[in-house]
């Protein structure tokens, strides 16, 4: 009788243990991991600008780091990766480690370069977190140039197939595919100028480089208002607010609109609670 006491005894204590180990490990799962996700971001967030600094994502995402930072409590700081149409950047984004500090601004690009040359990227290595913005896109040329609108500017093409230089942010990126596309539709032959980056590619520009920019807003804009570039072409559905004497190409006849969008995508396997 004593050694069976003895034997429920250790059998108690066996079973004992097992519980409290797992208990231990069920408040390590329930309450660890709450905590954890509760308390990101411990430290500043990157974003990835695959282009250089100037252009319309780069603008467009600081604008959304300095605001963003306030309520995420950590500083949101860019970091600008250009080269290769925006593969350095979108690779380095892809391979980045996935814990929600290293983001990536994506613009059409990360859909299309993959289609176009080999890339250690796809859009299926990165984990979608917002769509910021979409907007039209639009040639400009230089405040002083010979061609007063669009007709002029079409005509000149046609009589002088690829002597108009077009700059865009990169070979094969979506202002270049916009460019592309309305040279089609108008049926017209430009000679295309890739750029960095839309930044340097105004800044070509301006400089008397090219005759032509192929570029989204923000970039040029403020140019734009000092009178130092004009918009020759406005790919939109409607006028845009800012400019309203500035008509679409639809109003003069051509059944064209294009633009670009602009979000912000994590690696793949980016915890949900941190993308949230």
């Amino acid at each position: 009788m004593f050694g069976n006491r003895q034997k429920k005894r250790k059998e108690s204590g066996e079973i004992m243990k097992k519980i409290h180990l797992l208990i231990i490990v069920f408040l390590v799962f329930l309450i660890g991991m709450p905590l954890q996700a509760a308390d990101f971001p411990e430290k500043e967030v990157q974003i990835i600008i695959p282009y250089a600094p100037g252009g319309a994502t780069d603008l467009v995402f600081r604008s959304l780091a300095a605001s963003t930072g306030k309520y995420l409590g950590k500083a949101v700081v860019i970091i600008n990766r250009a080269g290769g149409g925006g593969t350095i950047g979108y690779t380095e984004g892809a391979q980045a480690k996935p814990d929600g500090y290293t983001l990536t601004a994506a613009i059409t690009p990360l859909t299309i370069l993959p289609h176009q040359v080999k890339t250690a990227f796809t859009h299926k290595n990165f984990e979608p977190i917002i769509n910021v913005v979409s907007d039209p896109s639009m040639f400009l040329v230089r405040g002083n140039a010979p061609w007063k609108d669009l007709k002029e500017f079409l005509n000149y093409t046609k009589q002088n197939p690829h002597a108009i230089t077009v700059g865009n942010s990169g070979a094969g990126g979506g202002v270049h595919l916009v460019a592309l596309a309305f040279e089609k539709a108008a049926g017209v032959k430009f000679n295309h100028i890739p750029f960095s980056g839309g930044g340097p590619s105004v800044t070509a520009l301006l400089g008397g480089h090219i005759n032509a920019v192929s570029v989204s807003p923000p970039e040029g804009i403020s140019q734009v208002q000092a009178g130092k570039l004009r918009i020759i072409a406005l790919f939109a559905d409607r006028r845009l607010d800012m400019f309203p004497q500035i008509p679409t190409v639809k109003e003069q006849g051509i059944g064209f609109s294009m633009g670009m969008w602009r979000g912000l995508v994590a690696p793949k396997g980016t915890p949900p609670a941190a993308i949230k």
